[in-house]
């Protein structure tokens, strides 16, 4: 008799609260038991939870809620539980409870709530996708915002719009609304002509919504669950998923992930994007090198103890600092693959200082292929890696570290043309710069001697960054700077410890340093799938010299 009173309850009580929406406007934020996303837990969500199991009611988007007794399934004794905690003095709810918090359990379920998650639901559905506009039948300006994947399609990525290309606005830009396509729009704040009114039809946005969006984007645009990290796949190519994990609080975590590709003959890859969660320090894409078959692994498996990658048997393909890239490689070049490629991500999540992974790990990796006349194979890409390891930071300090390589040193004695470029340092590093490098004056191991780096003057520099969250990737298209045989690079960075420890190089950030060039040029060796990497004596990434 109660439960037929409870499921009439249920058929006539609708939805509740403001449902899908998390605490704080991060994703993942719930209260254990509050089933229908109010902020409180009373009968109603019971009531929820039995429409939900046996009445078809509303999508459940925060499954964590509803397992209130914590057992990693949402069944009947989900309600029951509840009850038993209103009603009849059982136990209390577990973590977290009474205060919103991010579930203490791994499980398989999620809880996908949140600012973006709210705007998926309830503005891009209803506002955006409808008929002709952002569906996926109908991707307006080559956008869809009615799949899981809306999130890829709108951070960092540019305006498709001619008139807001022009000005370099991208669809959002996180951290500024200003200049970003998606909010400009929203608000009228664009110049006439070129730019359409949004939406075209269906429910008009109101200023509260807009000014939502606004505050969602100054606050960093963070997605609102593992959910989002969603990539669309290639119409031809592979794609890689790294599954959501956690990540240290007040601390940092590196995976090794591996997952063979299934391509049974060799491919050619002309474009790349890569997505992950926020606070990422840097991703690492690496393939086995053609010889002996790599050690075992299935897919998925990973290694999480900041293991070394050693250079001598993975070669790098790309890199990156921030959640999203979307590279394309200049026409005419592309990476090989080898038939069922073993792959290596490298993927490192810091949650220190102003650098936050708030929602935990997860990425997302796709490989787009190209065809070409077997006649005429596209430049091969190559992957240079320029690591000074000498690195000592003493206590209250200012200094420059200079290195460098030539090309012709690491046997590649050909012109080339860059394609891409980025450096890379820890959060005590203040600016990078990379200069090309005649290679007039070098030490014994080719690297460049004192002063080389200033004599060669700021006219040759192609690349600077004075952020470390996050730095600048430089892809150049067609138009790359050109490096003549011979020739090569210095970069210097500058680093300030303002702290009384002393600082030598390392993977961890938040106490070791880096100091590192990624350089991507073309026609890269064809040996080693292109890749370079110096100093040779160095075993893995991450090698170090003494710091006593």
């Amino acid at each position: 008799m109660v439960w037929a009173l409870l499921l009439t309850a249920v058929a006539a009580a609708g939805p509740t609260g403001h449902y899908g929406f998390g605490s704080a406007g991060e994703g993942g934020y719930f209260l254990r038991g509050d089933s229908n996303q109010d902020g409180k837990v009373d009968l109603s969500d019971a009531v929820f939870t039995l429409g939900v199991l046996f009445l078809g009611g509303d999508p459940a988007f925060c499954l964590d809620a509803l397992d209130a007794d914590d057992d990693g399934e949402v069944v009947i004794t989900d309600a029951i539980y509840t009850l038993g905690v209103l009603f009849l003095g059982g136990n209390s709810m577990p973590p977290p409870f009474p205060l919103p918090a991010r579930d203490p359990t791994e499980d398989a379920l999620g809880c996908d709530n949140g600012d973006f998650a709210h705007f998926r639901r309830e503005m891009f559905m209803p506002s955006c996708s409808a008929g002709s506009c952002h569906s996926k039948s109908d991707a307006a300006g080559a956008l869809d915002l009615e799949s899981g994947s809306a999130y890829s399609q709108l951070i960092a990525m540019p305006a498709a719009n001619a008139a807001a290309s022009a000005v370099g606005l991208l669809r959002v830009k996180p951290g500024a609304p200003e200049d970003s396509y998606l909010y400009q729009l929203m608000s009228g704040q664009l110049p006439p002509g070129g730019h359409p009114h949004v939406p075209d039809f269906g429910t008009l946005l109101d200023p509260t919504a807009i000014a939502h969006v606004e505050r969602w984007i100054r606050d960093g645009a963070l997605p609102s669950s593992e959910v989002d990290i969603t990539l669309p796949v290639p119409a031809k190519g592979h794609q890689i998923v790294i599954p959501a994990y956690p990540v240290q609080e007040e601390g940092e975590s590196q995976r090794n992930y591996f997952f063979k590709l299934d391509n049974a003959e060799t491919i050619w890859v002309d474009r790349l994007e890569f997505l992950s969660t926020p606070g990422i320090d840097h991703w690492n894409f690496f393939t086995w090198q053609s010889g002996p078959p790599p050690p075992s692994r299935e897919n998925g498996d990973y290694d999480d103890r900041f293991a070394l990658v050693s250079f001598r048997d993975w070669n790098l393909r790309a890199s990156h600092q921030t959640e999203r890239l979307d590279w394309k490689l200049p026409a005419g070049v592309a990476m090989q693959f080898a038939p069922f490629q073993q792959t290596l991500s490298q993927i490192h999540f810091v949650n220190v200082g102003s650098v936050k992974s708030p929602i935990g790990g997860a990425a997302a990796i796709n490989l787009h292929t190209v065809d070409f006349d077997v006649g005429s194979p596209p430049a091969p890409l190559g992957a240079l890696i320029a690591q000074n390891r000498n690195i000592r930071i003493p206590p209250m300090s200012t200094v420059d570290l200079d290195y460098g390589i030539t090309f012709t040193s690491m046997n590649h004695d050909v012109p080339v043309k860059l394609a891409a470029v980025q450096g890379h340092f820890h959060w005590r590093g203040k600016t990078f710069e990379i200069r090309v490098w005649d290679g007039l004056n070098q030490n014994a191991d080719g690297s460049p001697a004192a002063g080389e780096f200033d004599r060669m003057g700021p006219g040759n520099t192609i690349y600077f960054s004075d952020n470390f969250e996050p730095p600048p990737y430089l892809s150049f298209g067609d138009d790359g700077p050109q490096i003549p045989a011979g020739s090569g690079i210095v970069f210097r960075s500058t680093f300030v410890n303002q702290s009384e420890e002393l600082y030598c190089v390392g993977s961890r950030a938040e106490l070791q340093e880096h100091s590192i060039a990624f350089i991507y040029f073309y026609p890269g060796p064809l040996s080693r799938s292109g890749f370079l990497w110096f100093p040779p004596e160095c075993l893995g990434q991450g090698c170090a010299v003494s710091c006593l």
